[in-house]
């Protein structure tokens, strides 16, 4: 990670070492939820509740004309095989419990805790990563839900067509006859619950990049570049360039060590922070240079471009204005994890109950 990035620190871990925070901004309504009602199943098939192919499926069921895919008996296939046979909706629950024992042996038990137990001593990284986004996953649909912002389905439909068209090349390079006969071999699913978790994923996915987004524009934040030098000599000959006029972008490709000197010192937009990088930006006026500032073994000079308005509101009125943001430049890693800290500090968030599983 080159340097000014890392300055921004990544948020704690939530996992293993404990996790247990208060919320301090905006609670969310009981009940609400950004999100349609999950399809219907017939026969393996994923259809909407209200469509003509919810009706014509379910008369297929009871001996009626048979939905195109072919009928209950004449052979024909009973699960979705291509991605346009998905429909982009979402479970109604999306809360599950595990259960308490995953095996038996000679009638004796094996639980879930000495699953997740073995688990976490082979494979931590793996794990802490696993939960870490079932938590994000989470306070996506809660700030999902305080935007009201719903998935948008042609992203939804895309990214689950990409998946499935995937996983069908895996099927046939396996030998399967059909997609379901290796969902069910491979993965151990059945074709619906399977479909269900696909569009679920599909969904967050689509959310995530737009609640990240707009969180950043709702917040106080400085645009700014970025010089990382590592010693004296480097910080004269910096300050002698800039002293006779030189931009500050070409004297940032020319001397930063950091990796931002392709882009000529351009950082991620900072909202507040602790950072030695935050805490020199928000202490500049917009068009000034700040530094050098001392950072571990480096020093760093600091130009402040901007200082945006925060745009803050519901979907409806900053909408337009995120994805016009996501589509000039996508979330990067360190406004993710400003994000992150962020509504780790928001939501109540608590690891215990997982660290007893193994304790």
């Amino acid at each position: 990670m080159s340097r000014p990035l890392a300055l921004l620190g990544a948020a704690a871990g939530l996992l293993l070492a404990g996790c247990s925070s208060t919320p301090d901004v905006r609670p969310v309504p009981e009940g609400v939820r950004p999100l349609a009602a999950a399809p219907e199943v017939v026969d393996d098939a994923v259809v909407d509740a209200d469509s003509d192919a919810a009706t014509d499926a379910v008369a297929a069921t009871d001996g009626g004309p048979a939905t195109d895919g072919g009928s209950a008996t004449d052979g024909g296939p009973t699960a979705p095989t291509r991605a346009e046979d998905v429909q982009v909706r979402w479970p109604e629950e999306v809360e599950g419990v595990a259960e308490a024992v995953v095996a038996t042996v000679a009638g004796r038990s094996i639980g879930v805790g000495e699953l997740v137990s073995k688990w976490v001593m082979r494979d931590p990284d793996a794990v802490r990563g696993l939960l870490d986004d079932l938590i994000l996953s989470r306070i996506v649909l809660l700030e999902a839900a305080a935007l009201g912002l719903q998935p948008p389905a042609e992203d939804v439909e895309r990214l689950v067509n990409q998946r499935l068209d995937a996983l069908e090349a895996q099927a046939r390079a396996a030998g399967a006859p059909d997609l379901a006969t290796f969902i069910r071999a491979r993965l151990g699913f059945e074709p619906d619950p399977f479909l269900r978790q696909l569009n679920e994923e599909a969904a967050i996915d689509a959310l995530a990049p737009r609640c990240v987004r707009a969180w950043l524009l709702a917040n106080d934040r400085r645009e700014v570049r970025a010089i990382t030098v590592e010693d004296r000599s480097a910080v004269d000959e910096v300050q002698a360039r800039l002293a006779r006029g030189e931009a500050f972008d070409a004297v940032a490709r020319a001397l930063s060590t950091d990796g931002s000197s392709e882009e000529g010192g351009r950082v991620p937009a900072l909202v507040r922070g602790e950072s030695v990088l935050a805490r020199t930006a928000f202490a500049a006026e917009v068009g000034d240079v700040a530094g050098p500032v001392r950072e571990g073994e480096a020093y760093l000079f600091v130009l402040v471009e901007a200082a945006p308005a925060p745009l803050d509101g519901p979907w409806t009125r900053v909408g337009a204005a995120v994805d016009t943001s996501l589509a000039a430049r996508p979330v990067e890693d360190p406004e993710f994890w400003q994000w992150k800290e962020a509504m780790t500090r928001r939501y109540d968030v608590d690891t215990e109950p997982f660290l007893g599983l193994i304790r």
